[in-house]
C-alpha cells in the first residue's frame, strides 16, 4: 500500500511540469495535465478534509465569486443554451487557481515547473529560429502532422514566419514571460545561458512577431528589470546599446511594419471601416458599453456577447460582417462587464486588486503585469492557452511563494 502512494505522490508531482512544458506546444496536452492536477488536489483536499486551505484568501474568493456569478446569470442571459455551457467551461479556469495553488504548497514542485516551462518554451524559441531562417521545411512537418491527424493547424500558423504551435498572441506573450524568467534567473545565479535565452526571446518577441499585446507586456516588463533586476549600471547600459542597435538593424523593419499598421488601423476606424484587429477591437468595446448602458447593474448574463453585437448592429443599423459577430471581445474587462454588469467588472476588478497587492517579489509584479495588460486586450478566460497559462504563473508566484534562485 506504501508503495502505491509513493508511487501516486511521484506521478502527482509531474502533473503541472508537464503542463507547464506544454504551454507552447499544446493546449489540449496542456489542459489535461492541469485539470489532472486539479482532480489531484480536490482528492487530497477532500481526504484531508481541509477545504478551508482552498479558499482561505481573499483573493481565492474573488475567483470563486466571479465563477458563481456566470453560474447566477444564467437565470437572465439572453444566450443559447449552448453558449452558456461553453463559457462556463471556458470560465472554470479561474476556479483552478486556488486548487493549483493548494497542489503547489502540498509537493513543493514549484522550481520543477519553472524548470519544466523554460524547457518547453526553449525548445519553441529554438524551433522559432528555425523556421525564421529557414533551416528547415517547416510546412513537410506541418503537412506530416496533418496527415497523422495530431493537431488541428491553422493557415495562419503554418504561414507565419516565427510561430510554431499557438497563434502569434499566446507566442509573444509566454515568450515575453519566459524573456523576464531567464534575465531574472541569470542575474540571480549569474548564468550566462539565461542572459543568452532571454536576448533571443526578446529580440523573437519584438522584432520578429506581430503581437502588439507582446510589445506593451515586453516594454512593460524591460522598465521593471531594467529598475529591479539589472542592479549593475555597467549591464544596464550594455543593456541600452544592444536595444538601439537592433532598433537601427534590419530586424526593427517589423517592429515598424506593425507601427505603421496601427496607424492604417486607426485612420480605417475614422471612417467607420472596422476591419482590422484593432477596428475590432474598437467595435466591440462600443458593443460592450452600449450593454452598460442598456442593462448596467446585472449585464445580459453568461455567453451573452454574441447576441449582443447582433442586437447592436441592428440597433444603429451598421455594416454587419460576421467576423464581429463572437462570444470574444478580446478584452477580459468588456466581457466581464458585458455578461455581468458593474456587479461583474467591479468583482474581477477586485480580483485583480487581491492579485496586485498581495505579492510583492519581482517576479509577482511581473506576474500582474502580464495578467492585466493581457486582460485589457484579450479576453484571458475565453482563450483556452492564455487563460491556462495565466492560472499557472499566478498560482505559482501569489503571495510571493517562491524564489527563483539556485
Amino acid at each position: 500500500m506504501l508503495n502505491v502512494m509513493s508511487i501516486i505522490k511521484k506521478i502527482n508531482i509531474y502533473l503541472l511540469p508537464i503542463a507547464a512544458f506544454f504551454i507552447l506546444i499544446s493546449t489540449a496536452v496542456t489542459n489535461f495535465f492541469i485539470i489532472l492536477t486539479v482532480l489531484s488536489a480536490l482528492i487530497v483536499c477532500i481526504k484531508n478534509k481541509n477545504f478551508s486551505e482552498i479558499y482561505k484568501e481573499n483573493f481565492f474568493k474573488a475567483c470563486l465569486f466571479i465563477y458563481l456569478l456566470l453560474m447566477t446569470s444564467y437565470v437572465y442571459s439572453i444566450a443559447d443554451p449552448n453558449e452558456v455551457i461553453s463559457m462556463l467551461k471556458k470560465y472554470i479556469k479561474i476556479v483552478y487557481i486556488p486548487f493549483i495553488y493548494y497542489h503547489l504548497k502540498k509537493y513543493k514542485n514549484e522550481k520543477m515547473v519553472i524548470n519544466f516551462f523554460i524547457y518547453g518554451s526553449s525548445l519553441i524559441l529554438v524551433l522559432s529560429y528555425v523556421k525564421y531562417f529557414n533551416f528547415t521545411r517547416f510546412e513537410c512537418f506541418y503537412e506530416y502532422i496533418k496527415f497523422l491527424n495530431i493537431y488541428g493547424m491553422s493557415e495562419s500558423i503554418v504561414n507565419a514566419k516565427v510561430i510554431i504551435f499557438q497563434n502569434y498572441i499566446i507566442h509573444g506573450v509566454v515568450l515575453s514571460f519566459y524573456s523576464f524568467t531567464c534575465l531574472y534567473l541569470a542575474s540571480k545565479n549569474k548564468n550566462y545561458v539565461f542572459y543568452i535565452l532571454s536576448a533571443l526571446a526578446f529580440v523573437n518577441v519584438v522584432f520578429l512577431n506581430d503581437s502588439r499585446t507582446a510589445y506593451i507586456i515586453i516594454t512593460l516588463l524591460s522598465l521593471l528589470s531594467f529598475y529591479k533586476v539589472i542592479t549593475n549600471n555597467g549591464t544596464r547600459l550594455a543593456f541600452l546599446l544592444i536595444i538601439s542597435i537592433l532598433l537601427s538593424s534590419s530586424f526593427s523593419e517589423n517592429l515598424k511594419n506593425r507601427i505603421n499598421i496601427v496607424n492604417i488601423d486607426k485612420a480605417n476606424i475614422e471612417l467607420e471601416n472596422y476591419h482590422s484587429s484593432l477596428g475590432s477591437r474598437y467595435i466591440w468595446s462600443k458593443v460592450g458599453m452600449d450593454v452598460l448602458a442598456t442593462d448596467p447593474i446585472l449585464g445580459k448574463g453568461i455567453g451573452s456577447f454574441y447576441n449582443s453585437t447582433i442586437i447592436y448592429f441592428k440597433k444603429y443599423n451598421k455594416n454587419n460582417s460576421e467576423k464581429f459577430i463572437t462570444n470574444n471581445p478580446h478584452s477580459e474587462f468588456i466581457s466581464i462587464s458585458a455578461q455581468l454588469g458593474i456587479l461583474g467588472l467591479l468583482s474581477f476588478i477586485i480580483f485583480l486588486y487581491y492579485l496586485i497587492t498581495s505579492s510583492t517579489s519581482v517576479m509577482s509584479i511581473a506576474v500582474s503585469l502580464v495578467f492585466v495588460v493581457s486582460s485589457l486586450l484579450n479576453s484571458v478566460f475565453y482563450d483556452n492557452m492564455l487563460g491556462l497559462f495565466s492560472v499557472i504563473i499566478i498560482s505559482l508566484f501569489f503571495k510571493n511563494k517562491i524564489k527563483l534562485q539556485n
